[in-house]
């Protein structure tokens, strides 16, 4: 088990089913803003609970389809008991898709027999985890013990936290984090009495602020007055508005916030062999925001308005800080926890790994097609293996319909340039697109046999419907109507209708004007899932003017 001797001031804490090969980027933050003046420390049980159902179990679970909410369901039982409805009824209709709404696409599998059996045993060894993570907890007897809750998560942090009230009534436990934001953090403290505090938005100064006063022996019903902190007695209030407390958290000045600490994290990889099978990775910050959401919002885009606001560390602070990461940390390899990097802070990135002499592989960086080729071919030099890129569509219809700000013609361009430049590009080809035109998806099933040879998407299906998004807050404006929290969400949580409205992040939703997608799509769902099995065996390229084409399928060959 992941132990620990001796008192802290502030446990940070990250539950499973966070991934087990990287730190938590947002306590790394907390962490290090606060490591000089308090004894804090992360506690990664996410790593001891992989550790305990086995590596290949817990990555099947945390990569699950999310809007199945599959994580959350197996601890909402020690939670929530019988309030939630049975288990084997979750599986059929949700994992197993017998509900509409949950029916599969085309490459999720199905729940077997074996896999249903395994599932169950997880779930009975939640409640022996959460026990042997609150004496953890208690032995180090901290004042403040705060929890970062993002997708799949949710009712770990939950279990644990109503745990460690309990032991340690006099704790302030306080939550942050993706499932936390405006409303949904407001609710989540409502419904759960063992919560103390919520932030609605970034934490990094307001968590600084908290920790502060707590520890200067403020009670915790007096704690008041810290930017986007909600406390327990601000839900009397009806003058609580949780999107300008969201607002009020924003870190305007990049440059002020420090470089993660990622120690707790690197010692446990040093110590536990499981986790060497691959090779973990741990985040790096250039920019947050989305400078071309500025502009124009992707209309599934599901970060809020308030967080939209680009803001970039300067040219320098990025390099040192790269470089900083690379020295402290020389066995893992990289991830940018950039929502979208712009070609200033790709330059700063080119520099840092251009000037070092081992250089760290790049799991994750995120940008637009319209990268410059140049930049690509210069990231590759760098070390750059695989790149996040938001292409969506190869139809410039509808890639106008979704605000993209590219076309069809670029984002293939992209798909060929990757593949010169041998970097992976990781996207989604998704449809079901309000007022989309039907014509677009026969012109793209038939373009695909064409482009075997470049990578193809990871993922294909209808866009998901996200709070916050353009979509979701203007429905009447885009075409949708009706529209609901996924049913998982009453499998996982027993509340009524409106409050899952609020604590929900993924929504159903139906057309304004009736569009069969599943008809028109069909012939392109099939060519696709044909791309993805022919595509390792293809390639095309120019040789001593002649075109070779390696396409398995292909007549000729030539």
């Amino acid at each position: 088990m992941i132990s620990y001797d001796g008192t802290i001031d502030v446990a940070l804490i990250n539950m499973p089913f966070a991934s087990f090969r990287q730190p938590s980027f947002a306590l790394g933050l907390l962490k290090s803003s606060i490591k000089d003046k308090f004894k804090v420390k992360v506690f990664d049980f996410n790593v001891y609970f992989a550790e305990k159902i086995g590596a290949d179990l817990y990555d099947r679970i945390a990569t699950w389809h999310i809007v199945d909410l599959l994580g959350d369901r197996l601890f909402a039982q020690t939670l929530y008991g019988d309030q939630i409805p049975p288990f084997e009824e979750y599986v059929d209709k949700v994992l197993n898709g017998n509900l509409e709404e949950h029916e599969a696409p085309y490459d999720k599998k199905l729940v077997d027999y074996a896999f249903y059996n395994e599932l169950l045993e997880v779930q009975k060894m939640t409640d022996q985890f959460l026990e042997e993570c609150s004496r953890i907890i208690a032995k180090a007897n901290p004042k403040i013990v705060a929890f970062t809750s993002m997708f799949h998560q949710q009712t770990s942090s939950l279990a644990l936290a109503k745990r460690l009230k309990k032991v340690l009534p006099h704790v302030l436990v306080t939550f942050g984090g993706a499932n936390c934001k405006g409303p949904m953090g407001m609710e989540l403290m409502t419904h759960h009495t063992f919560i103390d505090c919520v932030c609605l938005g970034e934490g990094d100064s307001s968590f600084k602020k908290l920790v502060y006063a707590c520890t200067d022996d403020q009670a915790i019903d007096v704690l008041s007055n810290i930017p986007g902190m909600i406390f327990r007695k601000d839900l009397k209030s009806d003058d609580v508005n949780p999107f300008a407390l969201c607002s009020k958290t924003l870190e305007m000045d990049l440059n002020l916030v420090p470089t993660p600490d990622y120690d707790d994290f690197a010692q446990l990889y040093a110590e536990r062999k499981f986790m060497h099978k691959e090779k973990p990775r741990v985040f790096f910050e250039m920019s947050r925001g989305c400078y071309w959401g500025q502009k124009k919002r992707c209309i599934f885009c599901g970060q809020s308005s308030e967080t939209l606001i680009f803001r970039k560390k300067n040219h320098e602070r990025i390099v040192t800080e790269l470089r900083k990461i690379v020295n402290e940390y020389p066995a893992f390899a990289l991830s940018a926890s950039d929502e979208s990097v712009d070609e200033g802070a790709l330059e700063a990135l080119i520099e840092a790994l251009s000037t070092l002499q081992r250089k760290p592989e790049i799991v994750y960086l995120q940008v637009r097609p319209d990268i410059n080729v140049k930049m690509l071919e210069k990231l590759a030099v760098c070390g750059l293996k695989r790149l996040e890129v938001g292409i969506e569509s190869l139809s410039s219809k509808v890639l106008s319909i979704i605000g993209k700000g590219v076309n069809g013609l670029q984002n293939i361009t992209f798909l060929k340039n990757c593949r010169e430049a041998g970097i992976e590009p990781i996207w989604n080809f998704l449809w079901g697109f309000p007022k989309e035109p039907e014509s677009s998806y026969k012109n793209m099933a038939n373009l695909i046999p064409l482009l075997t040879h470049l990578h193809p998407p990871n993922y294909a299906g209808p866009f998901r419907l996200d709070r916050f998004s353009p979509c979701f807050e203007n429905p009447y404006e885009h075409g949708i109507r009706e529209i609901k929290p996924y049913p998982s969400y009453r499998f996982v949580y027993p509340f009524n209708e409106e409050v899952v409205d609020n604590f929900a992040s993924f929504f159903t939703f139906k057309f304004q004007s009736p569009q069969n997608v599943k008809d028109y799509t069909r012939q392109l769902q099939e060519n696709i899932f044909f791309w993805k099995e022919i595509y390792p065996k293809s390639a095309l390229y120019y040789s001593q003017d002649l075109v070779i084409d390696k396409d398995p399928a292909s007549t000729s060959g030539t």
